[in-house]
């Protein structure tokens, strides 16, 4: 129940993020889109506030698992 739920809210944003933004349905191409402009964004916080090394080298070893994931 709880992951139809949050499927469900999950598509309700999406939907309200494309009709906002691009005053269009949900497509696969925006959702792409969003995740990579997400993880962009996700990368530059990181690399500009970490001045740890360490942290910066755990931060890219819970990311490489979608360098070699197909969309």
């Amino acid at each position: 129940m709880v992951q139809i739920l949050a499927g469900l809210i999950t598509y309700l944003l999406l939907a309200i993020y494309c009709h906002e933004q691009y005053q269009e349905k949900v497509s696969i191409k925006r959702v792409r889109q969003l995740r990579i402009q997400i993880q962009n964004e996700l990368r530059n916080s990181a690399f500009s506030t970490d001045s740890n090394a360490e942290s910066l080298q755990n931060f890219k070893e819970q990311n490489d698992w979608h360098l070699y994931a197909k969309t």
